[in-house]
């Protein structure tokens, strides 16, 4: 039954379609070697299949006899194909071997003369043979010593990067919870909300105490740690000797006191006014040896004696009348955690880490610690330095430098918080006018990191009848204020540790310190910034001598000011009279204006400390007023503050920061801000101020202005520093969100650009958090064009060298090490906070 379409069966008559189809394998031995396919017309017949089955095998046999032949025709033509080649190459092998024999041949008279040759080379090469083996014998020792050494410095390599690993973490692990510790118990002892007891205050106080006490251990540990390290930081400078004498007898002078001993200061003649080294290190070892002499010596003396050990070299004595040392212990005390007395029931507590961080300390200065005392007589411990300092190798002198070798001294060298500039030489080594302090005379502080210009400015101070002190650092700048309370300073915004932003900042925010006036010359331009935190006035670098002196008289003159003049515009009458008498005291006359054309008369006449200005006026607005006064040199143009009940637009905003130095919006807490913005203004004494203006001021700072309603991001992994942070920030009038990593904080961010009224402020960056930590998070933040302009804090609890570097090159705009530092932190926060 064969399908339509099949092959027809044709002849030289017709065709015709086949009925049916005969389909028969040729096999041989198993294998078909071919398939036969007949068409009938008719029916097949029986005899035609057993007709087949006979012959496929003789077909098969045919089909593989033709296969075979085929084959051997293939493979004979390929015979012959490599017969000419192999003729081919044979010709072309009979020409190389004449050409390799012509080649033999002068191989065979250069070999005659290298025979020749190797014959003279004979006798010197004996003699060489017993000289190469003994260097090859010395090589392969070299190498063994090489190969050795190799694998020591690889592993002395390794470790000290374990322990640089080590004092991070183990730096961040104590911190971090110490922190929090700190910041509660601070919050708790300054009762700001009055509700604890005087009892439940000097517990917290108690517990800051020991908090303190405790990181004082801790930079105990890595101080020693970083010395075994050879990792110690050395910032060598000329330091009066008289300076450290009195500093450390107004330091141990009521310590001895209170403990009923008699401390004795003497200064030998001869001793040179100043000596070059590193004054925090060597004040480092002197309280050390001071404080034990102290602790030791129940009844008695201590004395500190400062002579010349030798020409080039100054000798610091303390001897105490106390319990004394045997002589077996006397290199036992200077190991780390061995003291004389290290039985559980000793009488003096202590780790032991101080003598022998003092002595190491000593060894790096140059110098070193010997000790003489016996048992129940006293001790007197001698610390040499030299007179100059030099920079030496860490491993010649240190018992720990197999942790250290190739590693020498480190001469520190901060950055500017703005342009990461190097440090420059430390005002230190200008002797200023701190210890000729007199109550009448006019003290200016001069806040300078660069050396030649601080010079600058002390002689010029002295020109215009003022006493000069000098600092060259940020929290200097602040402790010098607070003790001696200057009549004014002259700032620099680009310090070492931190910017100058912060010291105008913590000066205005400390009761004791807003009144100075401070005037800021920097060559990096913050005048806005500077400005609306109270600065009297900012000039940039460089600056002309006319220019300085000008600054100088500017000064003087707010501090022979007395009185200080306020004119309040103010339509409304009995708004007026209200400010006249929120703002008025003796030392603060106020006068109003209901009108623009009268405060511009009051202007014109007479010259005012500051104004306050509503901008709804009778005849005018506030706007068209502030421009004027911009425009016309006729009227005098104090600092303004803003005071209206109106609802500003962004743009209304921007155009009166162009000329206003703060903007209030009348409410219910605005009188105890604007008093506060006033005697900012006024430079006034908090505690000369009227007893209810006093109490409005205190209402006024438990909420931070630049905070009010400002949302902080704070980036945190640790529960208790989150909390921390919080109970800082929320009752000062700031919104808070939380992210545990950076990644957390990646999506805080995308989401607050989606909603304008959950927009973030600022940041507050954790550095070792998991997931992605904070230089990432920071590096990521910074590439987003959301971020680029948000202000980030570094927080990290390591407080290792080049942290503050590393934190700004990832792009933070500041840094600050934990455990924080509560003023600092908020000074940092509104410095940044953007306005």
């Amino acid at each position: 039954d064969v399908p339509e379409g099949y092959i027809e069966v044709s002849s030289s008559l017709g065709r015709s379609r086949p009925r049916h189809v005969l389909i028969a394998p040729a096999v041989v031995d198993e294998s078909v070697e071919a398939v036969i396919e007949l068409g009938f017309i008719h029916p097949v017949f029986e005899t035609d299949t057993l007709f087949l089955d006979r012959i496929s095998e003789s077909i098969g046999v045919a089909v593989r006899s033709a296969k075979y032949r085929t084959r051997l025709q293939e493979l004979l033509e390929e015979t012959q194909r490599q017969a000419e080649e192999l003729q081919a190459q044979s010709e072309e092998l009979r020409v190389s071997n004449e050409e390799l024999e012509e080649q033999s041949r002068a191989l065979k008279e250069s070999q005659s003369r290298l025979e020749l040759q190797q014959t003279e080379l004979e006798q010197t090469n004996t003699q060489l043979e017993e000289q190469t083996r003994l260097l090859e014998a010395q090589r392969d020792d070299l190498r063994k010593t090489q190969l050795s050494l190799q694998e020591q410095a690889r592993q002395l390599e390794q470790a000290s990067r374990y322990k640089s690993e080590f004092l991070a973490n183990m730096s961040h692990e104590l911190r971090t919870p110490l922190n929090s510790s700190l910041i509660f118990a601070k919050l708790l002892a300054d009762n700001r909300d009055g509700n604890l007891t005087d009892e439940q205050v000097r517990y917290a106080q108690t517990i800051s105490s020991a908090g303190s006490d405790l990181l004082a251990l801790i930079n105990d540990i890595l101080d020693l740690s970083k010395i075994e390290a050879g990792r110690v930081e050395l910032q060598p400078e000329p330091v009066p000797v008289a300076r450290i004498a009195e500093h450390l007898s107004r330091l141990f002078q009521p310590v001895a006191a209170q403990r009923g001993l008699a401390f004795q200061m003497k200064v030998a003649d001869g001793v040179p006014t100043e000596i070059e080294t590193d004054p925090q290190r060597l004040q480092q070892v002197l309280k050390n040896l001071l404080s034990n002499a102290v602790k030791f010596t129940e009844r008695g003396d201590v004395a500190l004696e400062i002579y010349r050990a030798s020409e080039n070299r100054l000798a610091f004595t303390v001897r105490d009348t106390g319990i004394g040392i045997p002589k077996e212990q006397h290199e036992t005390i200077f190991e780390a955690f061995r003291q004389a007395d290290g039985t559980t029931n000793r009488k003096f507590g202590g780790t032991g880490l101080g003598l022998s961080i003092s002595r190491e300390l000593a060894r790096l200065l140059g110098g070193g610690i010997s000790l003489s005392s016996e048992v129940g007589k006293g001790s007197t411990f001698t610390l040499t330095v030299p007179l100059v300092f030099e920079e030496i190798d860490v491993q010649t002198i240190t018992p720990a430098s197999s942790t250290a070798l190739g590693k020498g001294v480190e001469k520190r060298s901060g950055a500017d918080g703005h342009t990461r500039r190097p440090v420059a030489v430390r005002t230190a080594s200008i002797e200023d006018d701190r210890e000729q302090l007199t109550s009448q005379g006019r003290a200016i502080l001069v806040v300078e990191d660069d050396e030649p210009f601080a010079r600058i400015l002390f002689d010029l101070a002295h020109e215009l009848d003022f006493q000069c002190l000098l600092a060259s650092t940020a929290d200097d700048a602040f402790t010098m204020a607070v003790q001696y309370r200057p009549s004014a300073v002259v700032l620099d915004i680009g310090l070492p540790d931190n910017t100058g932003l912060t010291v105008l900042d913590r000066l205005k925010f400390d009761s004791r310190t807003r009144h100075i006036p401070v005037h800021v010359i920097s060559a990096s331009d913050y005048t806005r910034t500077a400005m609306s935190l109270g600065a009297v006035g900012y000039m940039l670098k460089p600056v002309k001598r006319e220019e300085l002196v000008e600054a100088f008289r500017s000064l003087e003159s707010r501090i022979d000011r007395h009185m200080r003049r306020v004119l309040i515009v103010e339509d409304d009458a009995a708004q007026l009279e209200s400010l006249k008498a929120l703002l008025g005291s003796e030392a603060v006359e106020t006068v109003g204006a209901g009108s623009a054309e009268e405060c511009l008369g009051h202007l014109q006449s007479a010259t005012f400390d500051c104004m306050v200005l509503d901008l709804s006026l009778p005849d005018a607005s506030g706007f068209s007023l502030l421009e004027t006064l911009s425009r016309q040199d006729t009227y005098s143009f104090p600092p303004v503050i803003v005071y209206t009940g109106r609802d500003l637009t962004s743009e209304e905003e921007q155009r009166l920061r162009r000329y206003s130095k703060s903007i209030i919006i009348k409410g219910a807490k605005s009188p105890e801000r604007l008093l506060d913005e006033v005697t900012l203004f006024l430079h006034q004494v908090v505690s000369e101020l009227p007893a209810e203006q006093q109490r409005l001021l205190e209402k006024a700072r438990s909420r931070d202005a630049a905070l009010e309603g400002r949302c902080v991001l704070v980036v945190e992994d640790d529960i208790r520093n989150v909390y921390a942070l919080t109970s800082i920030l929320e009752p000062r009038g700031a919104r808070v969100k939380i992210a545990r990593n950076g990644l957390e904080a990646l999506e805080a961010l995308r989401q607050s650009t989606e909603r304008v009224d959950d927009r973030i402020d600022l940041v507050l960056m954790d550095i070792m958090m998991p997931e992605m930590d904070g230089l990432t998070a920071i590096r990521a933040i910074r590439k987003q064009k959301q971020g680029k302009k948000i202000p980030i804090i570094a927080l990290t609890a390591k407080a290792m060298k080049d942290d503050r570097e590393e934190c700004i090159e990832a792009g933070a705009n500041d840094y600050i090490a934990k455990p924080l530092d509560v003023d600092k932190l908020l000074s940092l926060v509104r410095v940044w906070m953007p306005r």
